[in-house]
């Protein structure tokens, strides 16, 4: 179990698997003892307007996920952070709102990791999905993985199913979340939000209820992958445009594509 904590909390969760969140990288590091490192699995940055001299200077390798909170706003930001991959492995986690695409598309070029938080996209978000899809898949400049394709792929090449939930790092059996208050949930767009299932069952209620209304996941191809991640938050959503995602990845997977390993909890492995 990984917890994904404010820096705040770091005393609280001594002795835990931890992601330590902050808007200010030097609050993390100062916050960090010696003895928090060997079970910290990323530094998460909720921002593109911290400090970076601090994480340039800072010792230990371990990889930083820089959260883009405004697709636009942030985009030129992203420049600032380009030396620290020569220092440790970066991510760039961006929301796919209206000019998302960019934000990979430098994201990629300056050597970061992708994931893309991604919840039920409308169909101009999913026409810039499939742009990007296509850029991972084809384009040969690309050698870092874009999440969750990356992993989707991997399992269709392996066939060994993975899911959303996990990939995204909101399958509560290996991630939780924990709010600036202290609740326990899935993950951050889970915040504030009210459950009709416990943190803990959720997953497995929620997919099982998905099934018994024999609607649109009853027969889908991919849910055993999906497991009806694109149903919440509305049930009403409709898949159309992520199956065609979906495919586009299972009629690709025979491609030899085999980028390196990102260090985060959710990155399959890589040969």
């Amino acid at each position: 179990m990984v917890y994904n904590i404010p820096a705040t909390m770091i005393e609280s969760y001594r002795g835990r698997d931890l992601i330590v969140r902050s808007h200010d990288p030097s609050e993390i590091l100062q916050r960090l003892a010696p003895d928090n490192l060997e079970r910290l699995a990323y530094l998460q940055i909720l921002g593109t307007g911290g400090a970076i001299d601090p994480l340039l200077r800072w010792g230990p390798s371990i990889p930083v996920d820089l959260v883009v909170q405004d697709p636009d706003a942030d985009l030129s930001l992203l420049y600032r952070y380009a030396p620290l991959p020569a220092e440790r492995p970066v991510r760039v986690s961006v929301p796919v709102a209206a000019g998302f695409s960019k934000v990979v598309k430098l994201a990629l070029s300056l050597n970061f990791a992708v994931k893309l938080e991604v919840s039920q996209p409308e169909p101009a978000l999913i026409e810039e999905l499939l742009r990007v899809v296509t850029l991972y898949l084809h384009q040969s400049t690309v050698s870092q993985p874009v999440e969750f394709f990356h992993s989707i792929f991997w399992g269709f090449y392996n066939r060994t199913p993975v899911t959303l939930w996990a990939i995204q790092e909101e399958d509560p059996a290996l991630f939780r979340y924990v709010t600036d208050q202290g609740v326990e949930t899935l993950s951050r767009r889970f915040t504030g939000m009210e459950l009709k299932y416990g943190v803990t069952s959720f997953i497995q209620e929620f997919t099982a209820a998905l099934l018994s209304e024999k609607q649109e996941c009853a027969d889908c191809a991919f849910c055993e992958n999906c497991a009806g991640y694109f149903k919440w938050p509305r049930r009403e959503y409709r898949c159309d445009g992520v199956k065609v995602l979906f495919q586009i990845m299972w009629i690709n997977w025979g491609l030899p594509i085999f980028r390196s390993t990102r260090l985060f909890p959710g990155d399959p492995q890589t040969r």
